[in-house]
């Protein structure tokens, strides 16, 4: 288009203001551009002359995505502009994509007028370097709080640390460089769990990492955190001079924050490596403190390659140790010993476990041996436990404990747990177990029958006939006396198999061996039974009896439900034979009756 004002006066003017400036006519909306520094060069803007469409067209290519909308309204803006806007400045701040690059902007528009034409004048402005000062500027200032939180979670000395918003993951990297005060940002972002742990391959010593990365998961951590309040971790990070140690103390600042601390701890873990490594052997106290810290009542010292040990006891205070005893052949003496000074009943055990070539394998294995048994004592046997440690290579140090007190105590509660659950198995009325019990029974079975590894077995389910009769008229302690008359029946009858009172009337037993074997003639006897007592007016039972099918029953609920459902045909049967008992008895009553009144008539 034919311009009318001096383009190169004007680029001069403007260049230390704006990287690039479009002058584009209001009326036709044709436009040039200048470009001061050729970093907009790449925009690729098509002379269409429409200044508005290009600039539209090329809006997801030029604008960083969370700027777009607001980028649109400004040229919604500033497109509709006419002579009515000439004392209107149109001011927006955004960020361009430059070199595939965020890039803060700040871009003015105003109304200019030449020679009786209207011109839009639009610079764009390269802010980013003013922009971003301001943001860590305030960055900073909005955490000027947060250096009061870490004081109060982290008391001591730090090289690093992160303050994480557990809400959102986001953390903050704190450097220290002098004083608590000097804390300077050196790293933030999100996800802080799942890029620790990946950044944990790179700065953590090889041997260490798996430890670090289990540790850091956020579910363990803060699991941690809720039940202990701090959570502690001493590793080896990478370094150039070579691994050295680091410590993690991590602690809440408040219900949403966790502050966690790395701390170069290398020269006080090396020093104390060191006096553990230079331990003379002949100072056998160090050597007992590094082995032991707990309580004990009597301690060996043996050295290995000569079986030779010293015997110590401790009075109240661990530096009241003194020699006590002391001798050549650890090992065949303490066989000679333990007759004399461990309770009879445990003099086999001692003997077994303290051979010499079973008490090192163990301790090679397991880093420790441990044993419990009892001792002989003026008031009787009394627990102690027995723990040995290596030293070092050559050294083992053995302690015994007296855990008397503990033990009883243990088994105390053991023998009223096993009361209590045994009374909350047992059927108050009978003796005999209940539903509690049965429904033990039954899982553990149907594991064994998940697992493949059930025998062979039968399920009798048995039923009082009558009850409610006798409850409504002879009264609840008649009916008692029913049931417990009911249950010898079934517990006589099936004499090797548990039976279990599931309900009021009902008794389930689970025939396995002998019972199993002779369940057919079991069922014939209990038969007989009920047949019996019905004619003599006793206690009547019916019973029911299913075989587990280990090629289709999958539960035991299955096998009980068929026999529950054959006891339910005998309970008919069993009603309908004692119906037939009871009208042959009538009918030999009325015959008995009627031969008594003729023998009147005719005497």
């Amino acid at each position: 288009m034919e311009m009318l004002l001096n383009f190169d006066d004007a680029a001069a003017a403007l260049s230390l203001d704006y990287v690039c400036v479009f002058y584009v006519d209001v009326k036709t909306s044709d436009y040039v551009m200048l470009d001061f520094y050729g970093k907009l060069a790449k925009l690729n803007l098509q002379h269409t002359h429409n200044f508005w469409a290009d600039i539209s067209a090329i809006s997801d290519v030029l604008v960083y995505s969370e700027d777009k909308n607001s980028f649109m309204e400004l040229v919604k803006r500033a497109s509709v502009g006419n002579s009515g806007q000439n004392d209107q400045v149109i001011n927006y701040k955004g960020r361009l994509m430059v070199e595939g690059e965020a890039v803060w902007f700040m871009i003015r528009a105003a109304i200019t007028h030449s020679r009786g034409r209207d011109f839009f004048f639009i610079g764009v402005g390269n802010i980013d370097k003013q922009e971003r000062e301001q943001i860590e500027l305030k960055s900073k200032a909005s955490k000027s709080e947060t250096y009061s939180q870490i004081a109060m979670a982290l008391s001591s000395r730090f090289d690093a640390l992160y303050m994480v918003n557990l809400k959102t993951n986001h953390f903050a990297m704190y450097k220290y460089e002098r004083t608590f005060s000097e804390l300077k940002v050196g790293l933030e972002g999100n996800d802080f769990f799942s890029r620790m742990i990946n950044d944990a391959a790179k700065f953590v010593y090889k041997d260490d990492y798996a430890l670090v990365a289990e540790s850091l998961k956020e579910e363990r951590l803060l699991k941690e955190l809720d039940e202990y309040g701090t959570f502690t971790l001493t590793f080896r990070s990478n370094s150039a001079k070579g691994p050295v140690y680091v410590k993690l103390i991590a602690a809440y600042t408040d219900k949403e924050h966790v502050a966690i601390s790395i701390t170069d701890v290398d020269a006080q873990v090396r020093r104390e490596q060191s006096l553990r490594t230079t331990i003379s052997q002949n100072e056998v106290y160090g050597q007992i403190v590094m082995a032991l810290a707990e309580r004990y009542d009597a301690l060996y010292m043996l050295d290995l390659d000569t079986d030779h040990y010293s015997l110590y006891r401790s009075e109240r205070m661990f530096s009241k140790v003194d020699v006590a005893d002391e001798g050549e052949d650890f090992f065949n003496q303490l066989q000679k010993d333990a007759e004399q000074v461990v309770y009879a009943e445990d003099v086999h055990l001692v003997q077994s476990a303290l051979l010499k070539e079973s008490f090192l394998k163990e301790l090679d294995e397991n880093g420790m041996f441990m044993l419990k048994y009892r001792l002989n004592s003026p008031t009787g046997p009394i627990y102690v436990s027995l723990e040995a440690v290596y030293s070092d290579k050559k050294h083992v140090v053995i302690s015994v404990t007296n855990v008397d007190a503990q033990v009883r105590r243990e088994q105390r509660i053991r023998a009223e747990a096993e009361e209590a659950h045994q009374k909350a198995c047992r059927d108050d009325l009978t003796g005999i177990k209940n539903k509690n019990a049965y429904g033990e029974f039954e899982r553990r079975m149907n594991s064994q029958i998940m697992s493949g590894q059930i025998g062979p077995f039968a399920i009798a389910v048995c039923d009082v006939n009558g009850l409610k009769t006798v409850n409504d008229t002879l009264g609840h302690k008649a009916g008692d006396e029913y049931i417990k008359a009911a249950s010898k029946i079934v517990c006589d009858t099936f004499k090797h198999s548990p039976v279990f009172r599931v309900g009021g009337d009902e008794f389930v037993a689970i025939l396995k061996g002998d019972d199993f074997e002779s369940r057919d003639d079991l069922a014939k006897t209990f038969m007989n039974i009920a047949k019996h007592n019905a004619e003599e007016e006793k206690v009547v039972v019916a019973c029911g009896i299913s075989v587990f099918d280990k090629m289709h029953d999958n539960s035991v609920s299955v096998v009980f439900e068929r026999a529950d459902a054959l006891m339910y045909k005998n309970k008919i049967a069993l009603k309908s034979c004692r119906e037939e008992i009871l009208n042959a008895a009538n009918r030999a009553r009325a015959i008995d009756t009627q031969m008594t009144a003729e023998f009147s008539i005719v005497s």
